[in-house]
């Protein structure tokens, strides 16, 4: 039986069975995105059994900051107190009169230099617990009692207060919402978990259309797309994401306003950042790729390197939420990782090759 790669001239053509026809490249396509999206569901359920760590540590930096800010504008409440001025000490006067009932045995125990016990009010339908004294409203005393310095004291309750309230933590506003995030969060770590996988999937298409010379581009540029896409995710949750809160939480004590960020809403947004910057770090792969395939050559990219810095300031202006220079966390490393690739791409030039590629007009299948 003939070859069916006969139809395509010379059986010694050294890329003729890398030609393949529309029909086949959507079966790759198929099989490939199949596989991925299979690695994806295993993924998933790894991060299923890790997923209330996973939220733990991505609301972590918010939660963290919010303590910290919070503290920031207690103090500066209590040095606006000391040095008398702002609107927290022209309220800073006493109270008016109101009364405490306190049981006449509490007093004559301190009186006597006996240790306090417990009370309750007397009921008739319930005995009170032991070691609980009962008593009823003819055995207390009335005491008027007003505070002196009612800012005073709210600052020195406020840290306790605060947390039984549960202000540094995020708000949700439905109660679906937690599970909703919940899924979002295992979805995205899902993507991370498999992501070694699904590259692979991914460069397993891409080189299924190129010749023998580039696959070996594509396959050894694997482990490093990997990397540098892990590194991206790791840099923007554990650097840039803390320095964002900041920066974010800096328009709220300028304009002295309470945060109160929602859980969806926050997640929404720190779960995509990382996935940005792992893309975005992948910009020397891209740029040798593009290089190796023919698309462009080293000239044209150098000629090119003043508009795609510009492009690059855009692109992180426009993906971080802050008007301030966090987005320059973003923008150098691209524009580092844009030269490394210039320097990568100089090191070994696709005309140095021995191999000559045909014209790939030449090459198209049917």
């Amino acid at each position: 039986m003939a070859s069916p790669y006969d139809r395509f001239g010379d059986p010694d053509d050294y890329f003729a069975h890398t030609r393949m026809s529309f029909g086949d490249h959507l079966d790759e396509l198929r099989t490939h995105l199949l596989r991925a999206i299979g690695w994806l569901l295993c993924g998933m359920v790894v991060a299923f059994c890790f997923g209330g760590s996973l939220l733990a540590m991505i609301t972590n930096p918010i939660t963290k900051e919010l303590a910290i800010y919070r503290a920031e504008r207690v103090d500066r409440a209590r040095k606006d107190l000391e040095a008398n001025r702002g609107e927290l000490a022209r309220l800073n006067t006493r109270t008016n009169f109101i009364d405490l009932l306190v049981p006449k045995a509490a007093l004559e125990d301190a009186l006597a230099g006996r240790p306090a016990s417990e009370y309750a009010w007397k009921d008739d339908a319930a005995e009170p617990a032991p070691g609980v004294r009962a008593v009823s409203p003819s055995e207390t005393i009335t005491l008027p009692v007003s505070i002196s310095s009612p800012a005073v004291m709210g600052i020195e309750i406020n840290r306790p207060l605060s947390h039984l309230n549960g202000d540094d933590q995020l708000s949700t506003l439905s109660i679906q919402e937690p599970a909703i995030v919940y899924i979002k969060v295992c979805l995205v770590a899902g993507i991370i978990f498999a992501s070694p996988l699904i590259f692979w999937e991914i460069w397993g298409f891409v080189a299924s259309g190129l010749y023998p010379h580039e696959k070996q581009y594509v396959y050894g540029s694997l482990p490093f797309a990997i990397g540098l896409f892990l590194g991206g995710a790791l840099l923007c949750q554990f650097i840039v994401m803390p320095l964002t809160i900041k920066a974010l939480l800096s328009f709220n004590a300028w304009f002295d306003l309470k945060p109160d960020p929602r859980l969806n809403e926050w997640l929404s947004f720190a779960i995509i950042m990382p996935l940005i910057f792992g893309i975005s770090f992948q910009t020397p792969l891209v740029m040798i790729l593009i290089e190796r395939l023919g698309v462009l050559d080293l000239e044209s990219i150098r000629k090119q390197r003043g508009i795609v810095w510009f492009a690059m300031l855009l692109a992180a202006a426009l993906v971080t939420p802050t008007v301030d220079l966090t987005f320059l966390m973003l923008w150098l490393p691209m524009g580092l990782l844009f030269e490394l690739g210039l320097i990568l791409i100089g090191w070994r030039r696709r005309e140095d090759l021995d191999i000559e590629a045909p014209d790939r007009d030449e090459v198209v299948g049917v």
